[in-house]
């Protein structure tokens, strides 16, 4: 076989784990998008990610059995404008309307584009497996730094 042939045989093969790989990850399709956001939120709107995470730290703190999931299901169903499924994630999606309602300087948009910033980095830095808080241990940290 020609090297060309077996560059073009990898290729399709890759092309086939990214396909497979975008069918995965469509579930969180609210996320998909460039750095571009988290460049815009961060540059922009620093204040309303804090606003968010602030409601998820207070809560961890207040419930330590809170984990990267329930954040994860919190922050997906905001985004949805649906109401979360858990009676912990459905307490921490009041008070983070409690915090949007202090807010009306933000737009729907912005508050939106905040969301989908800080469950992108939920899932940067969780595998979301049940009981995980890599992501709340980090944004602790950091809130604190």
């Amino acid at each position: 076989m020609s090297k060309l042939k077996r560059m073009r045989k990898k290729r399709a093969a890759q092309k086939k784990v990214n396909i497979r790989q975008m069918s995965l990850d469509s579930e969180f399709k609210e996320t998909l998008g460039t750095r571009k956001l988290l460049r815009r939120m961060t540059r922009d709107h620093l204040d309303v990610l804090q606003n968010i995470e602030s409601v998820f730290i207070s809560a961890y703190h207040e419930d330590g059995s809170i984990d990267d999931r329930v954040i994860a299901e919190v922050l997906k169903a905001a985004i949805r404008d649906e109401e979360p499924v858990s009676a912990r994630a459905q307490w921490i999606s009041d008070e983070l309307d409690e915090v949007r309602n202090l807010r009306p300087d933000v737009t729907d948009d912005i508050w939106r584009d905040g969301l989908k910033t800080v469950l992108q980095s939920v899932q940067r830095h969780s595998d979301l497996r049940p009981g995980e808080r890599e992501y709340l241990d980090f944004v602790s940290y950091c809130m604190l730094a």
